[in-house]
């Protein structure tokens, strides 16, 4: 059994995201990324939820809601001077990258000054191959700590069936993750014998045990 590695990475937000816009207007906010998981496979949305802690909130949810990078803001609570909203964005690449390389991601995610600080499980050689995806991709990004991980991935909460395992190959070696994208998700399930739908609800499953960290 491969050991398992606990990555601490900053990633910087490219400045056309509607976070790095906070930031540069607002760059006292607290923010936590509570979850990111994909909304709409077929057209490469992102569907996250965030909360943000700030004095002034009513013009932070106007800069955000307003952005041109949101598809869709959703308000869940708000108290004085915090706020947890859903948010829906175009930009998976983050996602897909963490995707092709087996790469868990230990939510929340906090965010200050722009920059993400991500909690990454994997086998140390798949953390090099996503550090080596972000270097050709020209992420701004540091690795602050490696080590060992408290996480097993051999649990069975992370496991995927014989099926999943095949769909997920399939998906990776025909391109449905790469950017811009190889293959339609119609194409896709096509190839694989299977319906549209049914297709997209397996690939969710399958990216929430492959990306999602559960202690």
């Amino acid at each position: 059994m491969e050991k398992t590695s606990l990555a601490r990475i900053k990633i910087k937000f490219p400045d056309k995201i509607w976070i790095s816009e906070l930031f540069k207007n607002f760059p006292d906010v607290r923010m936590e990324i509570q979850y990111f998981l994909p909304y709409d496979l077929e057209n490469s949305i992102g569907n996250s939820i965030i909360e943000v802690v700030h004095y002034d909130l009513k013009n932070v949810i106007d800069l955000i809601r307003d952005h041109e990078s949101v598809l869709e803001f959703s308000l869940l609570e708000q108290e004085d001077n915090r706020v947890k909203f859903n948010v829906k964005t175009y930009d998976p690449y983050l996602l897909y990258a963490l995707i092709k390389c087996g790469v868990l991601v230990d939510f929340p995610v906090n965010v200050r000054q722009g920059n993400a600080y991500w909690r990454l499980i994997a086998s140390r050689d798949r953390i090099d191959q996503l550090l080596t995806i972000f270097d050709v991709r020209k992420i701004d990004y540091e690795l602050l700590r490696i080590g060992n991980s408290p996480y097993n991935l051999e649990d069975e909460k992370y496991q995927l069936s014989l099926e999943e395992s095949n769909v997920l190959s399939k998906a990776i070696d025909l391109g449905f993750f790469e950017i811009p994208r190889k293959i339609s998700l119609e194409d896709l399930a096509n190839h694989l014998g299977k319906s549209k739908s049914a297709l997209s609800v397996m690939l969710r499953k399958i990216i929430k045990k492959k990306v999602v960290a559960e202690k």
